[in-house]
């Protein structure tokens, strides 16, 4: 899977934040500079909360790798399934 940079989000952010102003979509009611920076920290700690869940989703199969081994099941699959499963429960998009 592709992670984005600190670099790439801060790219991008600032062309969301662009498109937006452009667009005459938003009116800031805070220094501009603080907002891309809350923009880049919102997509930077969800990330974060992502690779999180995959830590975790590894250790589970990690734990029952004896199981799916056995059962011939697909690693990638189960390891999809866990963690959208994960994700719903905890509220985290993906």
């Amino acid at each position: 899977m592709m992670r984005l940079t600190k670099e790439q989000v801060e790219k991008l952010t600032l062309k969301v934040l662009e498109g937006l102003k452009k667009k005459e979509l938003l009116t800031f009611k805070a220094d501009e500079h603080a907002v891309l920076k809350k923009m880049n920290d919102v997509f930077m700690a969800d990330l974060k909360a992502e690779d999180d869940l995959d830590k975790e989703v590894e250790k589970m199969l990690e734990s029952h790798s004896g199981e799916i081994g056995t059962q011939r099941l697909d690693y990638r699959k189960m390891f999809t399934m866990v963690k959208h499963k994960l994700a719903k429960e905890r509220g985290i998009v993906l």
